[in-house]
């Protein structure tokens, strides 16, 4: 028992170190590199544990539970703190996972009450993020993962055989996630002058004051603010009226524009001539006091091309129209896409224009244009953007009082498949939402026609 109380007091000792190397890489991020080599085991003191047996520490994200808001955040604010102290901290406890192996390598027979054990040690690390953050206590977990049970969350009830034999799970198809994000090019004005003068260059354009849209069809513009709002909004009807530069009518900071800036294209995939991977901001003390916005300029004349891309989706929707409920409509449309497209990158993959007008297109494309139609048939249809290994964009469709995941991208097999259509989102495992995204509707139940055929 002492062997153990050592080993015992020797982690809790670790995690004190932890915090306060944590706090040293704060003020001078080259202590790290020290810190990484002291950290490396020595080979002759490995210990040999059961490789068919491995611990994890699992910990949750601070601030969203997958698919619901939690709280009212402001989104750039989260992202600044996830990205800072959070990974750090996250980092640092699930470093605790050797030290469990090492603590379970250790055969102990009628343990005392005094014995450390696993469940301990995580206590130890919850209470560490706690000290650190104020958000500890909300449930660090210690994981398993053996032969015949795959990473289960000790946190869960233990499944069934037959459970685990009924589980969902659905096959991936290999590089198909080709959404690309935003990347602002940012000109940092430092002299007041200049900033002046770019602001005096232009002006507000279109304010959008006469636009209001839906709750149900255009989510991501009700999860702004009011001052989010007008900006959404002006944005909207400067892309709407082809105009590229203008002025904000509001100054807010350059993560908060992109993210209002991500809004409007989330909730409008008729935009398609909005190239959505580049615009350009005017920053003078961190607000955002101009922008430009890009247009694809493989598109030359962007009102003919309007007229081409309604004209297609009113023929896809004439052919929909017609049949019997929403759920014949959204699988017509599912089909229809997964027969006309092929997976293929090009300049314009990013929009729904590529795959209505065109034949080839990305994730970015399905699902865009699976928004757009689904839209137009009066049917609640969602972007979701997230992570499937890589970045990637699905759908979330509203069906009676229910909300369901759709990947088109991932059904268009040949055959067509339908193991990504109308998932719940335990079910639908294999994407992580992102951004705003995780604020939209969570999917509680799925239908499985797959199962049924």
């Amino acid at each position: 028992m002492k062997v153990l109380e050592a080993i015992a007091y020797g982690i809790l000792g670790l995690l004190a170190a932890g915090v306060v190397a944590i706090l040293a890489c704060v003020v001078n991020p080259d202590i790290g590199v020290g810190i990484n080599d002291l950290l490396k085991p020595a080979d002759e003191e490995e210990v040999k544990v059961d490789t068919s047996k491995k611990y994890y520490v699992e910990v949750p994200d601070w601030d969203y539970i997958y698919g619901k808001k939690t709280e009212k955040v402001d989104v750039a604010e989260t992202e600044n703190a996830s990205s800072g102290i959070g990974d750090m901290i996250t980092g640092a406890v699930n470093g605790l996972s050797d030290a469990i192996n090492q603590l379970e390598a250790t055969d102990v027979q009628n343990m005392a009450e005094k014995d450390v054990t696993v469940e301990d040690v995580a206590n130890a690390a919850d209470a560490v993020v706690n000290a650190i953050t104020g958000k500890g206590g909300k449930g660090i977990s210690v994981s398993v993962e053996t032969e015949s049970n795959k990473l289960t969350d000790s946190s869960e009830d233990v499944k069934t055989d037959e459970e685990d034999a009924s589980a969902y799970a659905p096959g991936i198809p290999a590089g198909k996630s080709g959404y690309a994000s935003f990347e602002p090019d940012i000109v940092e004005l430092t002299d007041e002058g200049l900033a002046r003068q770019a602001i005096n260059s232009t002006d507000y354009g279109q304010l959008g004051n006469e636009y209001d849209f839906s709750t149900e069809f255009y989510p991501y513009y009700h999860m702004l603010n009011d001052t989010g709002k007008k900006l959404y909004r002006q944005i909207y009807a400067n892309t709407l009226n082809l105009n590229t530069t203008f002025r904000p009518i509001e100054q807010v900071n350059m993560k908060t524009m992109q993210m209002i800036l991500m809004s409007v294209v989330f909730d409008h995939p008729e935009l398609f001539w909005l190239d959505t991977t580049f615009y350009q901001e005017f920053d003078y003390q961190g607000a955002a006091i101009k922008l430009r916005l890009s247009y694809y300029d493989r598109i030359n004349n962007i009102p003919a091309a309007n007229q081409e891309f309604q004209s297609a989706v009113d023929q896809i929707v004439a052919g929909a129209s017609g049949l019997a409920d929403n759920y014949e409509k959204e699988l017509y449309v599912h089909d229809l896409l997964a027969d006309k497209l092929t997976y293929k990158h090009n300049p314009l993959d990013q929009s729904a224009y590529s795959a209505i007008v065109g034949n080839n297109t990305v994730c970015a494309g399905y699902a865009k244009a699976f928004q757009y139609i689904m839209q137009r048939l009066g049917v609640p249809t969602y972007l979701c953007a997230g992570s499937a290994g890589e970045l990637h964009a699905w759908n979330i469709i509203k069906l009676g009082d229910n909300y369901y995941n759709v990947d088109c991208t991932w059904d268009d097999q040949d055959p067509t498949v339908y193991d990504y259509f109308n998932l719940s989102d335990r079910d639908n495992y294999m994407h992580t939402r992102m951004f705003n995204s995780v604020y939209l509707p969570a999917c509680e139940e799925g239908m499985f026609i797959a199962a049924a055929e």
